[in-house]
């Protein structure tokens, strides 16, 4: 077998966070390595000094980014992003019923701004294309296809 190379790194977790109101909280942040601005949802990767479920890193990630808890919280899905060269998986999460309790507690290196939405401007945005990270399209699309069908 010849050699391949495996880039390790930490699961991560996405959330769509959706307000007592039914606005979705999206974010635009900038993302270097494309140079552009990205419409995303909150998330990051676990913390394994924190020794955290996924769904407490997605209830952190939640909460430093937007500022919003969750009242309750559903996973919709897990994927592996990129499995020709990690081996890590992506946990989708829908936050509902989430409201403002702080501020957002940024890491330094994060350029972000709230984009709150309603779910028809998100549909919109997949469909137009606005919406071009890859691993923000499926976490979007499953949260999407949860709320159709389990919260008319």
């Amino acid at each position: 077998m010849p050699r391949y190379y495996v880039i390790e790194f930490p699961d991560w977790v996405n959330v769509f966070p959706v307000t007592r109101e039914g606005e979705v909280l999206l974010l635009k942040q900038y993302r270097q390595a494309s140079g552009k601005v990205h419409i995303e949802v909150p998330g990051g990767s676990s913390d394994p000094h924190r020794h955290e479920s996924m769904q407490e890193a997605a209830l952190r990630e939640l909460l430093e980014e937007t500022g919003y808890e969750a009242g309750e919280i559903v996973k919709v899905g897990a994927h592996y992003p990129n499995p020709a060269l990690q081996g890590n998986q992506m946990h989708s999460y829908v936050a509902l019923d989430c409201k403002k309790v702080a501020e957002p507690n940024l890491d330094p290196y994060e350029d972000l701004e709230l984009y709150p939405c309603s779910l028809q401007q998100v549909e919109g945005h997949l469909l137009a294309g606005d919406i071009d990270h890859s691993i923000m399209v499926t976490s979007i699309t499953m949260a999407l296809n949860y709320l159709k069908n389990n919260h008319k």
